[in-house]
């Protein structure tokens, strides 16, 4: 009997508060920690490695070498395809930084009660809890032969002939793409931005009203720098954008005509598409491109985070 209390205690005193604290810490981490492990750690291993191999899939012989970095060397600059997707991607992150004051002039407006701001409120943010798929394709047809925009086009006079092809003409395709993420962006980016607007002090708000301030100089003196830290994330994805965006990309144009709408993303996710032989080729031009991004991402990061210092509340 008392042997077997003794042991009871032992247990007790093993299987602590502090031990079970730890056991259930680890159990809620451990399916995402297995995750970033294979999805993260191994898949950036991975590729890091192929970027130095050369792949004879036939015999399965594989060749350690940095042909692939002087291939980039060479090609960065004198590829069109690479010149074209660079230039690409640094519009789509210019339109986010677009899309980042559109969204708060928007908020700004729904702040302020302007009437009827329910209703825009639906039309914005519509996009956003709408499938992709369904709102690519909508979008599509808005532009397609017998759309209405066609149909609005010809009615104000123009010719069936001088109408442009849309996403079937390389100088409006890319430029529909960029339309394409204003319109459905703005929706999520005014409901954020918009919390962080209905967040701020209500005696400053009182304030700037009794002293008559109006209300763009209330947005740009006031609001602006009071919601900085909020609005400095959303500039900070800009630069992640030039080298992210693809979905939009190969949902609207699958790459346009002639290849003119490609984005880095999406030439590389072609490369690595279009045959086994581009594997390492793709691999590659992931590295170097995360290489050259870094130092903009992080300077920007540090950048905003001393303006947010200053700003915010």
């Amino acid at each position: 009997m008392s042997a077997a209390i003794a042991e009871n205690k032992e247990k007790k005193k093993f299987w602590t508060m502090k031990r079970k604290r730890l056991c259930f810490i680890w159990g809620m981490l451990a399916l995402p920690l297995l995750q970033w492990l294979v999805f993260f750690v191994y898949v950036n291993l991975d590729s890091i490695a192929m970027s130095f191999q050369q792949i004879d899939y036939a015999s399965g012989k594989v060749v350690w070498t940095i042909d692939n970095y002087a291939r980039f060397g060479r090609e960065f600059k004198l590829l069109p395809q690479m010149r074209n997707a660079i230039k690409n991607s640094v519009f789509a992150g210019l339109n986010d930084a677009l899309l980042a004051m559109i969204s708060v002039m928007l908020a700004y407006i729904f702040y302020k009660k302007v009437p009827g701001r329910g209703f825009f409120r639906i039309v914005f943010f519509l996009p956003s809890i709408i499938s992709i798929v369904v709102y690519t394709m909508a979008y599509k047809y808005m532009f397609a032969n017998g759309g209405p925009i066609n149909s609005l086009l010809q009615k104000a006079g123009m010719r069936l002939s001088d109408i442009p092809l849309w996403f079937g003409d390389k100088h409006w395709a890319f430029r529909l793409v960029l339309i394409y993420c204003l319109w459905v962006g703005t929706g999520y980016n005014v409901l954020i931005l918009g919390g962080a607007i209905e967040n701020l002090p209500e005696e400053v708000m009182e304030y700037s009203k009794i002293e008559g301030v109006g209300m763009l100089r209330e947005l740009f003196q006031i609001v602006i720098p009071m919601i900085w830290p909020t609005l400095a994330v959303s500039f900070l994805g800009c630069i992640t954008t030039v080298f992210t965006m693809f979905i939009q990309v190969d949902l609207l144009t699958e790459g346009g005509p002639d290849q003119s709408s490609q984005t880095i993303a999406y030439l590389i996710n072609g490369l690595i598409k279009s045959s086994n032989a581009n594997l390492e080729w793709g691999a590659c031009m992931g590295i170097c491109f995360t290489v050259i991004a870094t130092p903009f991402i992080v300077v920007a990061r540090k950048l905003l985070d001393k303006t947010s210092e200053k700003f915010g509340f």
